[in-house]
């Protein structure tokens, strides 16, 4: 059965106040309902303003995408009664969108940008006691209500669930290039998607975050949706919610059409011309697919890790260049970065942006391997401890007296007691077997914790069999 798939992504857009309102938007880890104002809880008699500063990241988000900007655009009121909205309608664009027909490439196709709009975020729900379905209450923090969103629309172009996580990635990284974005930030970009089979009925997925849950998600739903249909049962319309921890969606309630939300026109804004002058006038950052040709160009390094350092996150690319100024060795710098750093990230949960790696320290680090005051396995090992510490590379060594031993006469006497232990594989090099030899140097690397050179070892386990 063939999938058909479309997204609403909705991005929080990098903003020093909310859309409407000049209350702050850092509403991470502050008090609830203390960031907000008579104009984002919507008393009666308060008057919006529209943040010019929003406008224009939304006109980059669009040249991004390849979209046609319109040149006069309004606010409407999309009226639901629900209390993460208190005054019982959202501020967003409907009949005409700040731009429309756009497209983003990744590798497979084209996928074609429907609409780009902006709104205002609701407030934040917090269901205690259990999750959206099964919650003894909720509890609302308006903090995050009229925060800048930025809605992105897509044709229903997405024919399976490699597509959509490719797509989520490459979008990221262009909203994070464009630094209107910041990826770390909590839910900063949720997910709507939209799903059918064979062009059956549709649902929604509602308020997916991660590109791994909306993969996960959408996967759950093509299951259920094609055994459904292979019992010859109906597939309802509907918006569903997908529990994290089940890995399964469930039903929130009826699919609503656009016309239940009765837009009208806000008669408390203005319509806004967007001239060219005003959109050439905003200058367009170097978007990741020109960083990575530039990177390819500029340092050396293969398409593929420069690919995956820029992708991955514009700060790690950030963090490559800024290494790059203070060590040559591009090459180097480029493999040390895509395999162990990123493991080890990875490995403690943590980004680059939060991390306390620091290029000097990082690069303090291939420099000691290259001085060989350290060898490369012993990095590989420092650097698990450098990662979620921040601790200097230099000051680990010190601290764990980790200085490679170069005295020939030491390492001979450790060789000819490995050597003495392990007569077998002595025996099994001597009869041409190769992994033998290797084995052997294991073995020294082990008894000396790694402060020794491979290649030097390799050498006196040779002269002495």
């Amino acid at each position: 059965m063939r999938a058909v798939i479309g997204l609403e992504i909705h991005v929080h857009m990098l903003s020093k106040s909310k859309l409407f309102c000049s209350c702050p938007t850092d509403y991470e880890g502050k008090e609830p309902n203390t960031l907000v104002c008579p104009i984002c809880l919507g008393f009666p008699g308060s008057k919006p303003k529209v943040n010019k500063k929003v406008i224009e990241n939304a006109i980059l988000a669009a040249r991004a995408l390849n979209c046609k900007i319109n040149p006069e655009i309004f606010f409407s009121r999309k009226s639901y009664f629900y209390p993460d909205m208190a005054k019982n309608y959202q501020i967003s664009q409907y009949e005409i969108p700040l731009a429309e027909n756009g497209y983003l490439e990744i590798s497979s196709k084209k996928i074609r940008i429907k609409r780009i709009h902006i709104e205002e975020d609701p407030a934040k729900l917090i269901h205690v006691g259990g999750d959206i379905t099964t919650s003894q209450y909720v509890l609302i923090d308006y903090n995050r209500a009229g925060i800048p969103l930025l809605e992105i629309v897509t044709e229903p172009d997405f024919s399976n669930t490699k597509e959509v996580r490719e797509f989520l990635f490459k979008l990221s990284s262009i909203l994070a290039h464009l630094e209107i974005f910041n990826p770390s930030k909590e839910a900063s970009l949720r997910v709507d998607a939209n799903i059918s089979l064979d062009g059956g009925a549709r649902t929604e997925i509602k308020n997916i975050t991660g590109f791994a849950n909306v993969q996960k998600a959408l996967d759950y739903e093509i299951v259920r949706q094609a055994n459904l249909i292979r019992l010859g049962q109906k597939v309802e319309r509907e918006t569903r919610h997908f529990d994290e921890e089940r890995r399964v969606t469930v039903s929130l309630r009826k699919k609503e059409f656009e016309e239940d939300y009765g837009y009208i026109f806000d008669p408390d804004l203005t319509k806004i011309e967007i001239t060219q002058k005003w959109i050439k006038s905003i200058s367009m950052p170097e978007l990741p697919d020109a960083r990575v040709k530039r990177l390819i160009k500029k340092y050396g390094i293969p398409a593929e890790q420069a690919n995956i350092i820029v992708y991955t996150d514009k700060a790690l690319a950030d963090f490559f260049e800024n290494c790059a100024k203070i060590y040559a060795d591009r090459k180097k710098l480029a493999r040390w970065i895509v395999t162990d750093l990123l493991k080890c990230l990875n490995w403690n949960k943590i980004t680059i942006r939060e991390s306390k790696v620091k290029p000097k320290d990082f690069v303090q680090l291939l420099k000691m391997i290259d001085r060989k005051v350290i060898s490369e396995a012993l990095a590989k090992e420092i650097i698990k401890e450098y990662v979620p510490t921040g601790k200097s590379p230099a000051k680990i060594v010190k601290e764990r007296k980790l200085v490679m031993i170069k005295d020939r006469r030491i390492l001979e006497k450790i060789v000819k007691e490995i050597l003495e232990k392990n007569k077998k594989a002595v025996a099994d090099y001597r009869a041409g077997k190769e992994k033998a030899l290797e084995f052997l140097v294991g073995q020294v690397l082990m008894k000396m914790e790694k402060r020794v050179d491979p290649k030097i070892v390799r050498e006196i386990i040779k002269s002495l069999i």
